[in-house]
């Protein structure tokens, strides 16, 4: 037996492609992702043969149209400057975000409905390198202060390249990422719905892409075909004479939510803005003895790609 294979090893780069599927040769000294990485590597349609043999058994299989799939996962953080993107961004990019920068103010991120950005991706396991093409995938962020605020990159999708072994370990540079940003409730500065303050308990949201892969003549890659974005939020239940809020079921409202106080953590600051919210449900729940409602609220858009912003500052 020879060199054994560790997990502690693993490591993904990732850069956004120029073009589709043409691979962006990250580097670990730039393009390093502080990520938890659970991918299928090989990843397909498995077909069954089927005919007449004259026997019981398995007649065996052929597995057509490789590709990987699974999810990355990472913290929320500040960045390195007011202005400069999260060293994260590319993730968020192949989720169908598009980024604009204010130089020295803030970088915000919107949906995009086409044109979507994809990467490459490199998954090293000790010396075994998987090269991934096309990426694109989903996100879901848990902005609670009952845990430090994660990005699951989810649903991710991409093409299959041969796994080939190089010389040596990789040496990953994470000096990009900044500390993981803290969610407690003097961190969380801003959190109303619909223009309420809330004691809220926890909350996710979820970007809600159908990422698909599509095998067609002439043509191979990964789309994303739709979005539907949902907040799930979970907060302490109200007087009735303070605020009902099962009348506004089915209602519309906005939702703002900062992370970091202005001025003070600058370059920490991190805002989610939704306009346009419907009450889809409420469910009452006990947590500490205390009522709660878990409430689901569907993003409207009231016009191509307004649907939320993300802003790092």
């Amino acid at each position: 037996m020879g060199e054994r294979i560790f997990e502690q090893d693993t490591l993904c780069l990732a850069a956004v492609e120029a073009n589709y599927a043409t691979d962006a040769a990250p580097t670990a000294a730039a393009n390093a992702m502080r990520v938890a990485t659970d991918l299928t590597l090989l990843d397909g349609d498995q077909e069954a043969l089927e005919y007449d043999a004259g026997r019981g058994g398995s007649k065996g299989s052929i597995q057509r149209n490789k590709r990987i799939s699974g999810s990355l996962t990472g913290y929320l953080a500040g960045v390195s400057a007011a202005g400069e993107p999260p060293a994260i961004g590319p993730l968020m990019q192949i989720a169908g975000l598009v980024p604009t920068v204010t130089a020295d103010t803030d970088v915000t991120y919107a949906p995009a409905s086409t044109g979507h950005d994809s990467a490459t991706l490199h998954v090293f396991r000790g010396k075994i390198k998987h090269g991934i093409l096309g990426a694109r995938c989903n996100l879901e962020m848990s902005l609670g202060p009952d845990a430090l605020p994660k990005m699951t990159f989810n649903n991710l999708m991409g093409l299959y390249v041969p796994p080939t072994q190089v010389a040596a370990f990789q040496d990953a540079d994470f000096t990009a990422f900044t500390t993981p940003s803290v969610t407690d409730p003097v961190s969380i500065t801003v959190m109303t719905l619909f223009g309420q303050a809330v004691n809220m308990s926890s909350m996710m949201f979820k970007l809600g892409n159908n990422v698909v892969y599509r095998a067609v003549v002439n043509d191979e890659s990964v789309q994303i075909v739709e979005r539907r974005p949902q907040i799930e939020i979970t907060f302490e239940e109200p007087q009735l004479s303070d605020y009902n809020w099962w009348e506004k079921l089915s209602d519309y409202g906005a939702l703002a939510y900062q992370l970091g106080e202005d001025t003070v953590d600058e370059g920490n600051i991190f805002e989610l803005n939704i306009p346009n919210l419907q009450l889809n449900s409420i469910t009452p729940t006990i947590i500490d003895g205390i009522s709660h409602l878990q409430c689901v609220l569907d993003v409207v858009p009231t016009a191509r790609d307004n649907d939320f912003t993300m802003v790092f500052r």
